[in-house]
């Protein structure tokens, strides 16, 4: 990728989005590109950050491991997301792993570098807290799923938020344009596959979805809204 792709890609970004390209051509050098297979682990939790991650292209999870071995997906991230970036500013350990879900494209900005930019550039860090900021919200919505919420209004809300995330209308409804095996969206809702696909085939009956394989068509969008309890 030129440099002047790369700058174009940066624009698109939340957190270098609105920097001139003045500012943003003394970003570009710092970038590294690599290019991932699935399921390739880009760090895993403990590990010492190193660097600050953005996606290119395909899908990057980030999600913790339980005592007995269960995930807990935090989130799924797709092209111009960062992550990576809570320890590239307190200095600390990566909080959770991310894994890469299909062949991906990453850019990644080494943690020194990326500070000097945040120093000379302090609305890069007002940015970053702004994420930080959703985050934190989605973290605190999804304990409170877990903790109240029983396995199909906890689904039904997940495929809302896919659906506002990465939904394209077409005659039959809103296409969620994200392939998720019935393993994916368990690790995300916290329950088993077994229990995703027979509350989808009861969406599905009571005709608030259609499924296509691994992907997914809301057809009654405020049927699914009172299903999740929102």
């Amino acid at each position: 990728m030129s440099e002047a792709e790369k700058r174009e890609y940066l624009k698109r970004t939340p957190v270098f989005r609105g920097l001139s390209d003045e500012e943003l051509d003394e970003i570009v050098p710092l970038l590294i590109e690599r290019k991932l297979r699935g399921n390739t682990v880009v760090f895993h939790e403990g590990d010492t950050a190193s660097a600050f991650y953005l996606v290119k292209t395909g899908r990057v999870k980030i999600y913790k491991v339980s005592p007995d071995g269960r995930e807990q997906v935090l989130a799924i991230l797709s092209d111009g997301q960062i992550f990576g970036d809570v320890p590239t500013f307190d200095g600390g350990p990566y909080p959770a792993t991310a894994e890469t879900m299909d062949d991906t494209k990453i850019f990644l900005i080494p943690r020194e570098d990326l500070l000097g930019v945040v120093r000379r550039h302090p609305e890069i860090a007002i940015k970053v807290i702004a994420v930080l900021g959703q985050r934190l919200r989605q973290a605190l919505e999804l304990v409170r799923d877990l903790s109240f919420k029983q396995v199909p209004h906890r689904l039904a809300g997940l495929l809302l938020k896919l659906a506002d995330e990465y939904g394209e209308e077409t005659e039959k409804g809103t296409l969620i344009n994200l392939s998720l095996s019935r393993q994916e969206l368990a690790d995300i809702v916290g329950t088993s596959r077994e229990t995703v696909t027979r509350e989808l085939k009861k969406m599905e009956r009571n005709q608030l979805l259609r499924i296509d394989r691994r992907y997914i068509t809301i057809t009654d969008r405020e049927g699914l809204k009172r299903w999740a309890r929102l």
